[in-house]
C-alpha cells in the first residue's frame, strides 16, 4: 500500500504543477487558446472529482453459503456484491481487499447491480470462521484519490483438518479389534425350552423332547453380548496434536458407515464429546486437564488414540480397564504401523 500512495502522490503532483503551469501562462500571455486549455482542464479535473462522489456505505457484501474445506486447501468462496438502489455515478474502479488468505477483487465501473463473483481463499489454520473482514476501495478516475470503508460479513466456514489417505492402513486395527471382541454366536449353552414358533431354526428343534410333549420343542441357546468398539480421540496438549487429529479424522471418515464403532471427541472448546459432527473438528482444541463431562464407559471395547502417551492418559487407561477392554495408541504408534503396512 506504500508504494501505491507514493505514486498517487506523484501523479497528483504532476498534474497540480502542469495546472498551475498553464494558469501561470494564462495570466502571463492572456490568450485565448491558453484560457481554452486552462477551461478544458479544469472541466476534466471536476469531472475526476465527480468519479469520487458514490458513497461506499450504499456496497453491501455478503458470502452465500455456509461452506467447509479442509485445512491447507484452496477455497472459491461465493461472495455477492450489491446496492439496494442503482448508482447514479458509478465507481471508476471498486475494489474489496479481504483477510489474509484472500486475493483482491477489482470491479470497473460498478453501477450497484446485483454481481456474484468468486474469491480465493486459502484458510490460514483450522478452525470456525464466523466473521469476516472487507475492506472496501475506490478512486477517482486518475488514480489521486482514493477512499476505503472497512466492514465486518457474517460467514459460516469450517476449517476440518487435513485428510490422510495414508490412514487406510489402519483400517485393519479396527477389523481386528472388532473380531476379537465381538460375541454374537451362540453357546452350547442353553437358556431356556419354549414352544417352537414360525422362523425358528429347526436344526435347534429337540426331538427328543419333542416326542415326549407331543409338540415342536424349541432349544434356545445362550448368546453371549456384543461389546461396541468405541474410538477415542485423547486432545491432550502435544506438538503431534494436529497430526494425531488428522489421522483420527480420516479414520472416522472411514469408518463413519459402521454403526458399530462409536466415536468420542475428547478435547476443549467443544460442546459435548459424543458429537463428532465437522463443527466439533473444526472447534476442538487441546487441553492441559481433561474437561468435565467426559463420560464414563463400561462393557465396551475401547481404542484410545492420543498424541503422546502422557501419564494423565494412562492414568484413564487404567481406570476404563476395570470395566472395558481398552487399548492406548499413540500418534508414534499410528506413524509406525503405517510404515508397517506400506512396507508390506
Amino acid at each position: 500500500m506504500g508504494r501505491q500512495l507514493v505514486k498517487r502522490i506523484l501523479r497528483l503532483f504532476v498534474f497540480v504543477a502542469a495546472y498551475v503551469i498553464l494558469l501561470a501562462y494564462c495570466f502571463i500571455f492572456n490568450n485565448d487558446a491558453g484560457w481554452s486549455l486552462w477551461f478544458l482542464l479544469t472541466l476534466i479535473l471536476l469531472f475526476d472529482f465527480m468519479t469520487l462522489m458514490p458513497s461506499l456505505k450504499k456496497v453491501h457484501v455478503t458470502i452465500e453459503e455456509s461452506l467447509q474445506v479442509a485445512q491447507g486447501t484452496s477455497l472459491s468462496l461465493p461472495i455477492e456484491i450489491y446496492c439496494y438502489r442503482p448508482l447514479f455515478f458509478p465507481f471508476v474502479a471498486l475494489s474489496l481487499s479481504f483477510d489474509e488468505g484472500f486475493h483482491q477483487q477489482t470491479l470497473p465501473f460498478y453501477r450497484g447491480t446485483a454481481i456474484r463473483t468468486h474469491a480465493q481463499w486459502l484458510p490460514p489454520s483450522r478452525g470456525v470462521y464466523d466473521k469476516c473482514s472487507v475492506t472496501l476501495r475506490s478512486r477517482d478516475l486518475f488514480g489521486f484519490f482514493e477512499k476505503k470503508r472497512s466492514l465486518m460479513i457474517d460467514q459460516s466456514l469450517l476449517v476440518l483438518p487435513v485428510y490422510q489417505a495414508e490412514a487406510t492402513a489402519l483400517l485393519p486395527l479396527i477389523t481386528e479389534q472388532s473380531q476379537r471382541y465381538t460375541y454374537g454366536e451362540p453357546s452350547f449353552t442353553i437358556k431356556q425350552f419354549r414352544s417352537y414358533r414360525p422362523g425358528d431354526s429347526l436344526k435347534h428343534i429337540d426331538w427328543k423332547l419333542s416326542s415326549k410333549q407331543q409338540a415342536l420343542i424349541f432349544r434356545e441357546p445362550e448368546n453371549h453380548k456384543t461389546q461396541t468398539l468405541v474410538l477415542i480421540f485423547w486432545g491432550e496438549a502435544d506438538a503431534h496434536f494436529e497430526a494425531t487429529l488428522s489421522l483420527f479424522f480420516s479414520l472416522h471418515q472411514l469408518v463413519q458407515q459402521q454403526h458399530d464403532v462409536q466415536t468420542l471427541l475428547f478435547g476443549a472448546d467443544i460442546p459435548s464429546p459424543y458429537h463428532p459432527d465437522a463443527l466439533a473438528y473444526a472447534q476442538i482444541a487441546p487441553f492441559d486437564h481433561l474437561p468435565v463431562g467426559i463420560p464414563a464407559l463400561a462393557s465396551k471395547q475401547i481404542l484410545v488414540i492420543a498424541p503422546a502417551a502422557t501419564e494423565q492418559v494412562q492414568r484413564y487407561v487404567d481406570q476404563s480397564q476395570r470395566h472395558n477392554s481398552c487399548q492406548l495408541l499413540t500418534y508414534a504408534d499410528l506413524m509406525g504401523y503405517i510404515a508397517e503396512e506400506e512396507r508390506i
